[in-house]
């Protein structure tokens, strides 16, 4: 005899009613993760496993195409940027990434790799910064730069005379410090020129005396104190002009332009180095009316940047230059009232410039 249909459905609210034992626990436990890891985790790390060996394969194609790196040089950039997680690109056209890194490689592994290091930063063309792009590390500075060691109240005059991958070392000119010890703490200070003054507080390794010079061998650090000297970056042009003095009251005649510039008197000049806040006009051969320009005079200049024309640029002297063995002069000048379109020309000249600039270091041509 067959059960009525109220006892089936006893029987059915009794099993689901019930609570689940132990392995029904387990069993539901286990497809759970296992769902999860077929469906979600397993795909995600197959995708994961393939988007690096894409990136990894499009790396080395550059990195021995581009650059002609060495497999072993090839593997040490890839290596380095999964360590420190870093896009490995990066390592091949970033100066201050590149230096970065290698600084925090050196501070964690020590003084290794540094043939490999070194054949590195000549393929890539980081042998040398360009001088308007700031320092990342001491790493970065210049052999033979002119510094200022200070130790205590007391300042020496130095040298940078050597810089690897392990320390820096400065040697002093003139006068020498009495008592300086490794492990001591030292503050160096230098200019750097179209940058800015660089203020840096490291450790003396090691003394030692080279060609009869005192030389400290100094800890690196990425801890560098900037200060900003100008406002705007200054870039060395040789660019023809013609200028004329622009006295005062000519503003006030009530004349327009046109009359006022039919009275004045041009001269030829040369434009030395350029910005968006002025530029250094100089002349070959100055007479009385040109030496008589002094500091707060106005000039009115005319020149071409690139194919753009400059008309009827206002400056105001805020430094003439004179030297005593040449009969030429130079005025530092300021833009008065410069429009914007003319300032978002001088920048971009100077980008481009820097562009170019850097782009014959990495090649190793300048």
């Amino acid at each position: 005899m067959e059960p009525s249909r109220f006892e089936v459905f006893k029987q059915a609210s009794k099993i689901a009613t019930r609570a689940p034992t132990a392995e029904e626990i387990l069993l539901a436990v286990i497809l759970i993760i296992g769902f999860i890891f077929f469906f979600i985790v397993l795909p995600y790390w197959i995708y994961r496993k393939y988007k690096e060996y894409v990136a990894k394969k499009t790396f080395y194609q550059l990195a021995s195409t581009t650059y002609n790196l060495e497999p072993e040089e090839i593997d040490f950039l890839w290596n380095l940027s999964k360590e420190f997680n870093i896009d490995p690109n990066l390592l091949l056209t970033s100066y201050a990434t590149f230096q970065k890194t290698i600084f925090r490689y050196i501070k964690k592994h020590g003084p290794k790799n540094l043939e490999l290091i070194s054949r590195l930063r000549s393929k890539l063309g980081f042998n040398k910064l360009p001088d308007f792009v700031p320092l990342s590390t001491t790493l970065d500075i210049d052999l033979y730069q002119p510094v200022t060691v200070i130790i205590g109240d007391e300042h020496y005059d130095g040298a940078v005379i050597e810089n690897n991958e392990q320390y820096w070392a400065v040697a002093f000119i003139k006068v020498e410090p009495r008592h300086l010890r490794p492990g001591e703490e030292v503050i160096v200070s230098f200019i750097r020129p179209n940058d800015g003054r660089y203020i840096i507080t490291t450790r003396v390794l090691d003394i030692t005396r080279q060609q009869g010079q005192l030389v400290a061998r100094l800890e690196h650090t990425d801890k560098l104190e900037k200060i900003q000297l100008r406002a705007y970056v200054r870039w060395p042009v040789n660019i023809p002009c013609k200028f004329a003095h622009f006295p005062l009251k000519y503003i006030s005649s009530g004349e327009s332009l046109e009359e006022i510039i039919s009275k004045l008197e041009f001269y030829d000049g040369v434009i030395k180095d350029i910005s968006v806040g002025g530029i250094k006009l100089c002349v070959e051969e100055a007479d009385e009316k040109l030496k008589k320009i002094n500091e707060g005079s106005y000039l009115l200049v005319n020149f071409y940047l690139d194919d753009t024309p400059f008309e009827n640029v206002i400056c105001e002297v805020v430094r003439t230059i004179k030297n005593p063995f040449s009969p030429g002069i130079c005025y530092g000048c300021s833009f008065v009232d410069l429009p914007k379109q003319y300032q978002q020309k001088i920048q971009q000249f100077i980008w481009e410039e820097q562009r170019k600039i850097i782009k014959l270091y990495k090649e190793g041509v300048a």
